[in-house]
């Protein structure tokens, strides 16, 4: 009998019919959860009053960091045409140029919701990520992240850590089909309140249970020892566009 991740009902009360990808399909996500009922699955693709979902924000954001990744080799697979809702990119003699549309706009309001959506989505892909590669996630502890990313209640922070260095390490075929893997790096530090991801180039770190300002200091001070020489500090993510979603590091 299966269970759902996110609402924790088990069949019959819920369905398991359609595939949940963990990572968005239109980035090239190959993985699924078969854990994620479909009440659960539409609720994070379902657009509700915003003009984008929560699935949406997670693929705008790295959209163009996959886009300029896939423009370094030429892909064996058929990866399909760039498509987003905020941004263009144009080439030309073999370079890229990218545009802003109209729909993505730089106001306070905007880039603060379009943040919001877009760390419940990061949320989203770590658990269901953890839960297939693992098979955890289904203890109460993890209520802690389904409050945010399934009910969003609560506001948790996200941190995004800016490279020192212009040099990112992927696997092959990574820009294809992006995979989240985890203790993939020595510098990801993770311990019993917040962990560490990288994803397309981009490092994140979060926590994952509740913490106090005794392991926030704790978990930064070693965080920042296993990034020294790498990475200059870490941002708390407020908008979305405190991402470097051009990887702009990469052209130093």
């Amino acid at each position: 009998m299966k269970k759902c991740l996110w609402c924790l009902e088990e069949e019959p009360n819920v369905t398991f019919y359609k595939k949940a990808h963990t990572i968005p399909k239109s980035l090239g996500g190959q993985n699924y959860n078969p854990n994620v009922c479909d009440n659960c699955n539409e609720y994070f693709g379902n657009r509700e009053n915003n003009y984008y979902s929560i699935e949406e924000a997670l693929k705008e954001t790295f959209i163009i960091t996959r886009q300029k990744l896939l423009s370094w080799y030429e892909p064996k697979k058929k990866v399909g045409r760039f498509k987003s809702k905020f941004f263009e990119v144009k080439e030309r003699n073999g370079k890229y140029r990218l545009s802003i549309k109209s729909t993505f706009r730089f106001d306070s309001s905007f880039q603060i919701n379009l943040c919001r959506s877009f760390k419940r989505g990061l949320y989203k892909m770590y658990l269901e990520e953890l839960n297939r590669q693992k098979l955890i996630g289904f203890d109460e502890k993890y209520n802690f992240i389904r409050r945010f990313a399934r009910y969003n209640e609560n506001d948790l922070p996200v941190f995004y850590f800016i490279r020192s260095l212009g040099v990112i390490l992927t696997l092959k075929d990574e820009a294809e089909t992006p995979k989240l893997l985890f203790e993939r790096m020595k510098y990801l530090y993770s311990n019993d309140f917040f962990a560490e991801i990288e994803f397309l180039g981009h490092v994140f770190g979060f926590p994952i249970s509740e913490f106090g300002e005794i392991e926030l200091e704790n978990y930064m001070k070693s965080s920042a020892e296993a990034k020294k020489g790498s990475f200059k500090n870490a941002k708390t993510l407020v908008r979305l566009i405190d991402v470097d979603f051009t990887l702009a590091i990469l052209n130093d």
